[in-house]
């Protein structure tokens, strides 16, 4: 049998996963359930995949499945029961399907709606459902269903005394019941509980609830729009209404291989906000590398994938090699010189909402030529046929990427100490944000993803927290063309 926890995370992750079509992620069930680490919810996942309840495929986020080959019990449920003052049980037909598993091999069984908060620390609470073991006894410390009076039901932990019966609610706000054996009737003990979570699941999809407030992001929003905010990107990011932006390119300042200016970032809390404000469907483009000491690498760029997938909620849609022009630096005669950078590319939800990768295409070594070959590996080791054909002009460039300028010799973009291509936030921002979209850089440093995104005809919004760079930005927006209608 499950403990109290681990039959409610399994509940939320079943419900979330009809309603969403896909699992909760580690850190959203954190969230739910008020969990002080995501390794306590990993121990709750494996305990419930060790038991047969769940199923997870390793290093995929969002990878949690349910078994849903048990057999399943039709019960009725008989009315509602108050966790709070005692109210009069209501009969009516409606029933709910429970897997055979979760109830003894034995007995009569029912469920009642709870209606109340007297049970809150023991997690139950107002519209969830308890399933109920039909048995005129009870022992201490045991949560009964009972009539007072013969007509009033309540459900409480039962305690028996002296000379009375205590009814105690697991509410520290509430006082317990006294109540003479002879008014008393047992008529079964909890056994289980199925949460109401459609309030938890709609958090998830929408945090923000006020209306109020509501109006008060979207006027914030509208007027940040073509603008880089000089603040502290996470704090910015909070002003932002869910779901809104369409991509995300950026760089963080990663591993103090450069100083700017002494201010420091969180690259967890940053994922947290990006998720939240990512449009379904949405694409976050991340130019991240790794501080080597000590003869080793840092792996912050692996361990950043890992927790924006894993804890976040994100998914890795691919990581793209950034090809470039290295330096020997000091360690040359002990080292491999380092060409390139990483950019994982992390989609939220099923697929991408845009994409096309036409403008990304590069010219084919061959294109115009009739050839023969294209056989490949199959899985088993055979080879598929060659054939013969016309080789197109322009192919997919792969996930190698080659940007061998990343100052694009331009004076502006070195008063940055550590700048990327323009091409690259070009190159992205083609593939993967519709023509009316809009672009986010948490770090816009010298204003690169901006500069693009105003030639692409996007709308962007930029954070950073130093205001030299802000100014910096601006003054290179300000040497373009104004093209956005």
């Amino acid at each position: 049998m499950l403990t109290q926890r681990q039959k409610q995370i399994y509940e939320f992750i079943k419900q979330s996963i009809k309603e969403n079509g896909y699992a909760p992620s580690l850190e959203e069930i954190k969230k739910n359930f008020k969990l002080k680490s995501v390794s306590t919810v990993h121990e709750h996942i494996e305990t419930l995949r060790a038991k047969g309840f769940l199923n997870k495929a390793e290093h995929q986020a969002r990878a949690i499945s349910i078994f849903d080959s048990e057999p399943m019990i039709q019960i009725n449920i008989l009315g509602n029961i108050a966790a709070g003052q005692p109210i009069e049980a209501m009969q009516y037909n409606t029933k709910i399907a429970i897997p055979r598993t979760k109830l003894p091999v034995s007995g009569e069984f029912y469920g009642l709606r709870v209606v109340g908060d007297s049970m809150i620390d023991e997690n139950i609470n107002d519209g969830d459902t308890v399933i109920i073991k039909s048995q005129p006894t009870a022992s201490n410390g045991e949560k009964v269903v009972c009539l007072i009076n013969n007509n009033e039901a309540t459900l409480k932990k039962f305690y028996k005394e002296k000379n009375k019966i205590r009814l105690q609610p697991a509410n520290r706000e509430m006082k317990p019941i006294y109540v003479e054996s002879k008014n008393l009737i047992v008529q079964g003990v909890v056994i289980d509980i199925i949460k109401n979570l459609k309030p938890e699941t709609k958090v998830i999809k929408n945090i923000t609830k006020n209306p109020k407030r509501n109006d008060i992001l979207e006027n914030v929003f509208e007027k940040w729009l073509n603008t880089t905010q000089c603040m502290d990107c996470v704090e910015g990011m909070k002003q932002i209404p869910d779901n809104s932006i369409d991509l995300v390119v950026t760089s963080p300042p990663y591993d103090e291989i450069r100083k700017y200016n002494g201010f420091s970032y969180d690259l967890h809390a940053t994922g947290k906000e990006i998720f939240r404000i990512l449009k379904d469907g949405g694409i976050a483009a991340m130019v991240i590398q790794d501080q080597t000491k000590n003869f080793a690498k840092s792996l912050t760029s692996f361990k950043t994938i890992i927790d924006w997938c894993d804890n976040i909620g994100l998914r890795l849609f691919e990581t793209v090699i950034y090809r470039k022009h290295g330096t020997e630096g000091a360690w040359w005669k002990h080292r491999f010189r380092v060409d390139h950078e990483y950019i994982p590319i992390f989609l939220k939800g099923a697929k991408p909402q845009y994409f096309n990768k036409e403008p990304l295409k590069i010219p084919s070594k061959h294109g115009g030529k009739v050839m023969t070959g294209s056989g490949n590996r199959k899985t088993n080791g055979e080879t598929t046929k060659t054939v013969t054909r016309l080789i197109n002009p322009t192919k997919c460039r792969g996930t190698i990427w080659n940007y061998l300028m990343a100052g694009d010799k331009n004076p502006l973009k070195r008063k940055h100490p550590a700048v990327f291509p323009d091409k690259i936030p070009f190159d992205f921002i083609q593939c993967f944000c519709p023509p009316d979209g809009i672009v986010l850089d948490p770090f816009m440093g010298c204003g690169s993803t901006a500069v693009t995104a105003k030639q692409l005809k996007r709308n962007y919004i930029g954070f950073d927290i130093s205001q030299e760079y802000c100014d910096l930005t601006k003054e290179r927006i300000n040497t373009i063309q104004d093209t956005l209608l």
